[in-house]
């Protein structure tokens, strides 16, 4: 299975500026450059509000989303 692209890559591949994105969600883009900095674990209001507006499901836009908290974060990953 190919991995899920993070957000910011997900938004590139589809030349969306994190602006226009957050438009279309009806949430600031400022929100999603916390969201891509790692800034912010994403809210899931946020997360559906960004799939619906993308085409994607929730489950995989909470995957894009985390992986930039995950990334910024690593004492936050769970141990499998």
């Amino acid at each position: 299975m190919p991995q899920t692209p993070d957000l910011r890559a997900f938004l590139a591949a589809r030349d969306i500026s994190q602006d226009a994105a957050g438009l279309l969600a009806g949430i600031d883009g400022s929100t999603i450059s916390r969201i891509v900095n790692g800034q912010v674990q994403v809210r899931p209001r946020t997360v559906v509000k960004l799939a619906k507006a993308l085409g994607v499901s929730a489950s995989r836009m909470q995957r894009m989303c985390e992986a930039h908290w995950l990334a910024a974060h690593p004492d936050e990953r769970v141990p499998v």
